[in-house]
């Protein structure tokens, strides 16, 4: 069984959106709160019937609902309208095997969102009808004041119409969050496996014996019966003798109090990052012959080496399609940018969207930082070094902190690669800011970005005389160019050097000047296009210098 399509309908931040999915792996990427696990959480309900491991059922609440559909209601019940009661659909769209194509043909039909003729199943959060008279009358007495879930029914359709039962799916399907720490399921099925595999009936049976002695032993101890003999003299209850005792067990009850030792430490008193890998190895063991993995955050307290291992065993997990969610550039990168879904605004759009040039320039890029622009709040691009070191000072200087810290990640790349990351940000539809040399015609650069106006501020320098940085930052430190020597020049000869011999030394010591402005407790004076690109990065929108 492989999913083809999921398509979600008013259920938290996804209103309405359709995402195809390919055949082996997805990955899911974006910033906090973009959507990624809602996606993960909306395959497993239609799948599994679940959420977290619980029954949709039991566990509807008004959040699951799209906030604007929500207001929407609200306004129409308060406006005294009889608005239309949403509901949450969530469609999963099946590919078959050769293998599964019987067993999945019954699913085969029309009734999903789509109307295409295939097979899948949905699951549909929808009004009861049988109260609708309630309803009614609630609605009549102005007691309706938000969506009324109570009377709410969770439905499971197969696309040829008939009700199915999750558990018919469910088996395929296997779930994994290394965000929580409960590792109680994985490592239970671990322990009782185990014991059932290695374990003959008569080897349990004297294991329960033993279990049962040592429990005797303990409640036959002299303190135990010392503690019952104070508590009988202090304490009675009509005349009853009260006393102390361990509860009595069930016959297979050592089996609950065993639990897993790494070199002889118990896996609780472990790191999180041990416990995260011993949990995935033991739950992609578990779950070999599943058609469906569904990982939350692989890389969640994990070192390096270690999530490069998890990496590689889930890259092996041959056979089946895997969805991933990720924050780690690391991960989306080790797995295969091809993979990638990027997650932002209330949608989602394959990485491999992009036009080819573009595709293959990010799938060859070396390192992990191809990510950054799409998992920062917010981007400002740089040439290279120097500039990254100027743009984060002249941050500091007029914030009191770095850039960094209010979400904002100032990346240097190659000045001819600027266009290959406008065309990303175009994409996922995120705001982004360049800064850059005018190299002699501003005009020339301006046009460049014209095609990316509505997303990009470019920030460029306007005097074509001032091409680079560095003519451009000293120009503005003249009116004490001392000051502004003493700071990025330590040669012997500083008293000799006028302005023209300072340019050429920043020119030819492009890092070396620029670590002594970031290094040094005096401030700077900075360009008018570094200042403009620090002090508006905040906006949802921006325009081209003017």
């Amino acid at each position: 069984m492989r999913i083809n399509k999921l398509k979600i309908i008013n259920y938290k931040l996804f209103q309405n959106v359709t995402i195809k999915m390919n055949d082996d792996m997805n990955i899911f990427v974006g910033e906090n709160d973009s959507g990624k696990t809602t996606i993960l959480e909306a395959l497993a309900m239609v799948l599994t019937g679940k959420i977290n491991g619980s029954n949709i059922a039991n566990r509807v609440n008004l959040d699951w609902f799209n906030a604007k559909i929500r207001k929407d209601f609200i306004e129409a019940v308060e406006s005294g309208n009889t608005p239309i009661l949403p509901t949450i659909e969530i469609e999963a769209y099946f590919s078959a095997s050769k293998e599964d194509e019987v067993a999945i043909k019954k699913f085969k039909g029309t009734n999903n969102s789509l109307h295409e003729d295939t097979e899948g199943v949905k699951v549909e959060i929808i009004f009861d009808t049988q109260y609708a008279s309630a309803y009614k009358q609630l609605l009549a007495e102005g007691k309706v004041k938000d969506i009324p879930i109570e009377y709410y029914k969770v439905n499971y359709r197969s696309f040829a119409n008939p009700e199915y039962y999750a558990q018919t799916t469910a088996k395929k399907v296997a779930c994994i969050d290394t965000t929580k720490k409960d590792y109680g399921p994985v490592l239970n099925r671990f322990v009782s496996g185990s014991i059932n595999e290695y374990l003959t009936e008569e080897d349990m049976t004297e294991l329960r014996h033993a279990y049962r002695a040592n429990r005797h032993e303990f409640t036959e101890n002299q303190a135990v019966k010392r503690l019952n003999d104070k508590l009988q003299q202090s304490h009675s209850f009509e005349g009853k003798a009260i006393s102390l005792n361990l509860r009595e067990s069930g016959i297979d009850e050592w089996k609950g109090d065993m639990t897993i030792s790494l070199d002889g430490i118990p896996l609780e008193n472990s790191g999180f990052g041990t416990q995260n890998m011993f949990k995935s190895e033991i739950f992609l063991l578990q779950n070999s012959d599943v058609d469906i993995l569904i990982i939350e955050e692989p890389e969640n307290n994990l070192s390096y080496a270690n999530m490069s291992i998890l990496i590689s065993k889930l890259s092996e997990s041959t056979g089946k399609q895997l969805f991933v969610s990720t924050h780690s550039s690391f991960v989306a990168n080790k797995l295969g940018l091809q993979y990638l879904h990027l997650v932002a605004n209330e949608s989602t759009v394959p990485f491999k969207m992009l036009s080819k040039d573009t595709y293959d320039y990010f799938l060859k890029l070396p390192g992990y930082n191809t990510l950054r622009i799409l998992l920062a709040n917010h981007v400002i691009l740089v040439e290279g070094p120097a500039d990254e070191l100027i743009v984060q000072k002249a941050y500091i200087d007029n914030f009191g902190k770095q850039p960094i810290e209010a979400g904002i990640d100032v990346v240097a790349v190659d000045s001819l690669a600027f266009q290959r990351y406008c065309e990303l940000a175009s994409l996922i539809r995120k705001s982004l800011t360049v800064v850059t040399d005018n190299d002699g015609n501003v005009e020339i650069v301006r046009a460049r970005y014209e095609k990316y106006r509505d997303l990009v501020k470019l920030c460029v320098e306007s005097d074509n005389a001032l091409n680079t940085l560095e003519p451009s930052v000293l120009s503005v430190n003249l009116d004490d160019f001392e000051t502004f020597k003493s700071i990025i020049y330590c040669g012997k000869d500083i008293e000799s050097r006028d302005p023209e011999s300072i340019k050429n030394f920043m020119l030819g010591n492009k890092t070396n000047w620029s670590m002594r402005v970031f290094t040094s407790d005096q401030k700077i004076k900075y360009p008018r296009y570094i200042l403009k690109a620090i002090g508006v990065v905040n906006e949802s929108k921006v325009e081209l210098d003017e």
